[in-house]
């Protein structure tokens, strides 16, 4: 019974995208909690822009990583798991780790390479902060840049197999392992061996090398057991081919079928890069001082990056979870399927993502206040209600760009994809330059927006989605939104989250806020049906089986 289950699970894209979001919703979750204690490591808002633009920079690897290569090898996995090729199966595993290691190599000299430009384009070389020793910072996150694509070409194995607790578990055994190192050390630096502060920035890069390895590890470990299994039924496979043609012709596959993923992603993901290249220049080009400069560079890169990566989840989780699905409907030719499922996927992540994307807006600044320490809040808070609009188009653009990708239409979907980094391209200078860092969000607005419309029109062309439900819903949901702000504006004209009464009271303030707006816009999405269509549940016939029970 217990084995039937976790077939059933696999086998919904509903409960799989769930169990995906939620290992990275919890890794998110710790990552949000050690940003307290490690904010107060660090000490000033220079040594949180240290860090947080190294980590913008992991962040990207990682979207590529997660949204990337690994796609392309769930992809063939499922394919010919649904073939039952197992031979083949095993060869797309062994291929893929073969070349997400050259390719986390090149990625790793690159970046050193070139740590010198880089470092100046990114830091102003005043107000304190040094080139030199964002350069060093560089140097040191370009570690993880080996170990993650490796990570991630297990992970990718694993997605293709459907067993998503075990991608779960992986990001969640990662987190633990690097918040574990980076607040062990950077304290230890810091408040017992009395070292400068910029050490924890040190440790604190670090640690996404550390944990990438232990999550290998782990992975490691169970291949013992499903590899065994899988050998044993390339045994029984009649006549597995596996001669050096064979393995170039499966080569030759997975380099096909990763290039638009890998372009995707380098591509759909570059809007964090550019914002990073850009912001500098551009905040000077309008007249801000170099004060100003760091405080808004140290909020983006660093506590904006850590509150709008909470919506995100749902898009790497149920991008994941979304390729096997689809591909093996391809497989079958089950048209009916894929219409159902990427409606599924679509309505799912903005049911969930537009709500907690609007709370960051809401409750911006007590939100900054409980979570981080900086000597400029009001800054802070600004910089994240205008990033809250990204946090909403960031998590619902990869997931049309996912679709696209495992329906087959890839080079329509990187057409889609070059015209977004071009818009972003051409717009964001120009747009910080004239109205500050708002420009960064104006034209994501602009670039993402043309490429969620393309990609719904060729979806409905290929597929005959029919959008016009999923419309009718999501105006609903904005309806469900429009109440949970009401609730968030009758709670601080009762003077909840004002910031004046310490961050615990400010955080148990903000839990009862926060609580009650989102129960409103369950109860209001509700009464328009939207959860009972949505996630397939009726609560009334729950509640009645709970009452004979």
């Amino acid at each position: 019974m217990g084995r039937m289950n976790t077939e059933n699970r696999r086998k919904s894209i509903v409960i799989s995208g769930l169990i995906g979001s939620a290992g990275i919703f919890i890794s998110k979750f710790i990552g949000l909690f050690y940003a307290v204690p490690y904010s107060a490591i660090l000490g000033s808002d220079l040594n949180s822009a240290y860090y947080g633009v190294a980590f913008q920079l992991y962040s990207y690897l990682l979207n590529i990583c997660t949204a990337g290569f690994p796609f392309a090898i769930a992809t063939l996995v499922a394919k010919y798991m649904a073939k039952e090729d197992y031979a083949t199966t095993l060869l797309v595993k062994k291929l893929s780790n073969a070349m997400m290691c050259l390719f986390g190599f090149g990625g790793m000299v690159l970046v050193i390479l070139f740590s010198t430009p880089l470092a100046s384009l990114v830091m102003p070389d005043s107000g304190g902060a040094t080139i030199e020793t964002m350069r060093l910072v560089l140097i040191l996150i370009s570690f993880a840049l080996f170990f993650v694509p490796i990570l991630s070409s297990l992970r990718g194995f694993y997605q293709g197999l459907k067993h998503m607790e075990v991608y779960a578990l992986s990001q969640v055994l990662e987190q633990l392992a690097r918040v574990g190192f980076l607040l062990g050390f950077s304290a230890l630096a810091v408040y017992v061996l009395n070292y400068d502060r910029i050490c924890a920035v040190y440790f604190g890069v670090l640690s996404a090398s550390v944990a990438a390895i232990i999550a290998i590890l782990h992975l490691k470990f169970y291949d013992r057991k499903q590899m065994r299994v899988l050998r044993q039924k390339v045994k029984e496979q009649p006549d597995p081919d596996m001669s050096q043609s064979h393995a170039k012709e499966v080569l030759r596959e997975l380099c096909m079928v990763a290039l638009p993923f890998l372009l995707s992603a380098l591509l759909g993901y570059s809007d964090s890069i550019i914002n990073t290249v850009f912001i500098n220049s551009g905040l000077q080009m309008h007249g801000d001082d170099s004060e100003t400069i760091i405080a808004v560079t140290g909020a983006i890169n660093y506590g904006v990056l850590k509150l709008i990566a909470i919506p995100q989840i749902l898009a790497p989780g149920f991008s994941a979870a979304i390729i096997p699905h689809l591909s093996e409907a391809l497989t079958r030719n089950d048209h009916r399927r894929v219409r159902r499922s990427i409606r599924e996927c679509v309505e799912i992540v903005l049911y969930i993502g537009l709500p907690i994307s609007f709370c960051l807006f809401a409750y911006a600044k007590p939100l900054y206040y409980v979570m981080f320490t900086t000597q400029s809040l009001d800054i802070s808070a600004q910089v994240l209600r205008w990033y809250s609009i990204e946090a909403f188009f960031s998590t619902i653009a990869p997931i049309f760009t996912s679709l696209m990708m495992a329906v087959g239409l890839r080079y329509r979907a990187l057409k889609y994809v070059g015209v977004h980094f071009v818009i972003k391209m051409v717009l964001t200078m120009p747009l910080i330059a004239w109205i500050g860092y708002p420009g960064t969000i104006l034209s994501d607005i602009v670039a993402y927006t043309t490429m969620i419309v393309c990609d719904a029109i060729e979806l409905k062309k290929r597929f005959q989605v029919r959008w016009k439900y999923t419309l009718r819903r999501l105006l609903f949901m904005v309806i469900a939104t429009g109440a949970l702000y009401l609730v968030c504006l009758f709670f601080e004209w009762l003077g909840f989250g004002n910031c004046e009464a310490g961050r615990m009271m400010t955080l148990v303030q903000l839990a009862i806020s926060g609580g009650c707006a989102l129960l409103v816009y369950l109860l209001v999405s509700y009464v328009f049906q939207l959860p009972q269509v949505i996630f397939h549940i009726d609560l009334k016939k729950l509640l009645h089986r709970r009452g004979h029970a």
